[in-house]
């Protein structure tokens, strides 16, 4: 998953019109943000990205190309995530 990917759907699909928007509505960041992190050859945080697969949940009717983009997008939080918590012998079923 590549950051770049998704500011360049967004833009391409007219919701994202510049860097700085990108950063400061889907990333929820400041206005540089993307811009740094391309500079720096860096990743976002996990909490950038899982606001920014919130954000991207408003745009799935009708644009299959966010579907895609979406499922991408969570299975690089999973793979970033710790997941193998102990679960003290609890259980929680989330829908």
């Amino acid at each position: 998953m590549d950051i770049r990917t998704i500011y360049e759907t967004l833009n391409k699909l007219g919701y994202a019109n510049s860097q700085v928007e990108f950063s400061r509505f889907w990333l929820g960041r400041s206005a540089r943000y993307y811009s740094h992190l391309i500079a720096a050859g860096r990743e976002p945080g996990l909490g950038t990205l899982v606001a920014l697969e919130w954000r991207l949940m408003t745009l799935l009717d009708g644009q299959p190309r966010i579907c895609g983009l979406l499922e991408d997008l969570r299975n690089h939080i999973s793979s970033r995530s710790i997941t193998d918590q102990p679960t003290h012998g609890k259980r929680c079923h989330l829908n």
